[in-house]
């Protein structure tokens, strides 16, 4: 079925059908990402991981995945539609994401975000940039998955050092379903990872169309249409977590995103097919990822730091400034 999905031809449906598929595309995706998402959790519970540090790794990783299928499915088409999708992808995970969570309850700091994963974030944001001057290499792939990989081996050593409870706490409770089974976690680990695969060919492939006959630019595509359907998983996952009032797992799953989508994802992207950056990137894109970023840095910057209401408005705000922006360009 998969085959004969990446073999069809978008291109011969009419414009109400696309619009059709795109919508097929987000809802498979944020189908995939959840169930993904509830597997990883389930698995995760084995292995007695803190709420913070799975939000960093496991859930940040499992709602990453939209993103790394439909990147690298987009990246064989159109380098500006994927790394649009990346780039928006961030955006929208610090601006629209963490913003609507801010709106649900008040997001708290973590001594940990200052002193390691915010720093970390911020450096990575500057390192992706300074590596995209000339063009992603599948040198500067690998070197963005080792780093990915080293991060991921740093953040669950420092967890077991810091671990003195010898369980998962609780407030995982209402992430998972699938708990009390391997089995069912392992399940739900495979179907989310078909219903990503479809989702991301039906919502590049649509997309794409949609773009060629509205005339709108590949750019503008990745960085509103799918960097948002590819974001639905982390804005389902971080309400859900606001909503139980568990802010560690909220902010740390929007961290976590980003450093994945940035090392893992566009690592992978330029292992598999290295790819050519346009200049205009440096000049409007690229800058906007790392003005959201210090927004973030800023929010955050201190250990009775608080992302309340009015903050989250700012956000918001800031997300719908850059999506009209761009759209405007």
């Amino acid at each position: 079925m998969l085959d004969l999905l990446i073999r069809f031809d978008f291109s011969t449906l009419p414009t109400i059908l696309l619009f059709f598929f795109v919508l097929i595309g987000i809802v498979s995706l944020v189908l995939g990402g959840r169930w993904l998402t509830d597997g990883a959790v389930g698995i995760s519970s084995y292995f007695n991981i803190s709420p913070l540090i799975v939000g960093l790794t496991v859930v940040s990783i499992a709602t990453s995945m939209p993103e790394m299928f439909t990147c690298l499915t987009a990246i064989q088409e159109s380098a500006e539609l994927a790394l649009g999708s990346i780039i928006g992808s961030n955006i929208a995970n610090i601006g629209l994401i963490l913003g609507v969570s801010a709106l649900v309850a008040p997001l708290a700091s973590d001594i940990r975000l200052i002193r390691k994963e915010l720093p970390l974030l911020l450096f990575l944001t500057i390192l992706f940039v300074c590596l995209g001057l000339g063009g992603f290499s599948r040198v500067e792939g690998i070197l963005l998955v080792s780093i990915a990989f080293a991060y991921i081996v740093w953040v669950v050593r420092s967890s077991l050092k810091e671990s003195s409870n010898g369980h998962l706490d609780e407030d995982l409770d209402f992430m998972s379903a699938s708990r009390s089974s391997l089995i069912y976690a392992l399940m739900w680990i495979f179907l989310g990872a078909v219903f990503l695969s479809l989702g991301a060919e039906c919502l590049v492939g649509s997309a794409q169309q949609v773009a060629l006959r509205f005339g709108v630019s590949e750019v503008f595509v990745g960085l509103s249409v799918i960097a948002l359907g590819t974001s639905l998983p982390e804005l389902a996952a971080s309400v859900s977590a606001s909503f139980a009032k568990k802010n560690s797992l909220c902010i740390g799953n929007v961290i976590g995103s980003n450093l994945f989508n940035l090392a893992l994802i566009g690592g992978t992207s330029a292992c598999f097919y290295p790819f050519p950056v346009d200049s205009s990137f440096f000049w409007l894109e690229f800058p906007l990822m790392i003005f959201a970023t210090l927004f973030l840095f800023f929010f955050l910057r201190k250990a009775d730091s608080v992302i309340g209401p009015k903050r989250g408005v700012i956000l918001i705000t800031f997300y719908l400034f850059v999506i009209v922006f761009i759209g405007l360009k």
